[in-house]
């Protein structure tokens, strides 16, 4: 603001308000010449090129302090007129992306257009994380942990730096632990299925079946359909954690909806064999048996096969 004194009246003008208060009867100087205004303009965009919203502006006179604050609208767009044709030190900010500081200079009677992008920053524990992927990938299964307890400690709201602190301490047989940090990812991230299926791969190791079940069921509950091949992984995992529990209909199902969505999946089949056998249906059990050994040799799944077949073989009476 500049008082211009004329026959010994002040004549304010108020910058950016457009408006002039003056003595009765005085000439008033244009508003332009009294105040040197310039016009600062632009967008500001994600890395992407997206329009990004509710930006903040901070415009800061260099010489007097005074701080000017302009928000960008939805469309990425940002508008500020009634500027002194000065030096600012100006800083682009919102949360979650980087910060842009730099010095600029409005010229008067210009529109200084500016178009900004902000990269996402990078978010709290992040460099712990970094390094107790690579410490895990080395087999250091100790630096593993003690680098993702420090991203924790830094980042406790995202779930996937919990999972893979779990995911260490069940390579350390921390197998209490690993469950407390699946249990909190899950409630961090109640929609990601993955999340839920490997809680409920530590509740099997951990031989709580019932909560194993739950994780399972909940988790297979929000995948899409056709599912995917961790999905299928999942069904069988539930079909034998039913069949743990002497539920060997519900069992059944499981391993039937995986062969559906993948017909070549040796883990459904050999459940499948295993409720066969457990009815007393030894012709169709022994088939499945066989059709898994077959299938994939040199699996797990088909050393299991082998060794059914054997003690089926074994207690089958001659036609």
């Amino acid at each position: 603001m500049r008082a211009c004194v004329r026959a010994g009246v002040v004549t304010l003008a108020l910058a950016g308000a457009g408006v002039v208060a003056v003595g009765e009867g005085v000439l008033v100087e244009p508003i332009a010449a009294q105040m040197e205004l310039a016009v600062m303009v632009g967008t500001v965009k994600d890395e992407a090129g997206a329009p990004l919203a509710d930006v903040t502006f901070r415009i800061k006179d260099v010489e007097r302090g005074r701080e000017v604050i302009v928000k960008s609208d939805k469309s990425g767009k940002f508008y500020r007129r009634g500027l002194q044709a000065v030096e600012y030190d100006l800083t682009v900010e919102k949360e979650g992306y980087q910060p842009i500081v730099d010095r600029i200079k409005l010229t008067a009677g210009t529109d200084r257009r500016f178009d900004f992008k902000l990269a996402r920053a990078a978010p709290a524990g992040a460099g712990e994380f970094v390094e107790g992927v690579a410490a895990f990938n080395k087999g250091d299964t100790a630096a593993a942990i003690a680098a993702f307890e420090a991203a924790v400690q830094k980042a406790p709201t995202l779930a996937e730096v919990r999972v893979n602190l779990a995911l260490a301490y069940i390579q350390a047989r921390r197998l209490p632990e690993a469950v407390a940090q699946l249990e909190e990812a899950s409630r961090l991230a109640p929609d990601d299925s993955r999340i839920a299926f490997q809680l409920g791969g530590a509740y099997i190791d951990a031989k709580d079946m019932a909560r194993a079940a739950g994780a399972f069921e909940r988790g297979l509950a929000k995948v899409p359909s056709p599912p995917d091949a961790i999905a299928v992984e999942a069904m069988v995992a539930l079909g034998d954690v039913y069949f743990a529990q002497g539920e060997a209909e519900r069992a059944m199902g499981q391993y039937q909806k995986a062969v559906a969505a993948k017909p070549d999946a040796a883990g459904a089949k050999l459940g499948l064999g295993k409720v066969h056998a457990s009815k007393g249906e030894l012709d169709r059990a022994l088939g499945l048996f066989r059709e898994v050994s077959a299938a994939a040799p040199g699996t797990p799944e088909a050393a299991q096969a082998e060794a059914f077949i054997k003690a089926l073989q074994n207690t089958k009476p001659p036609a």
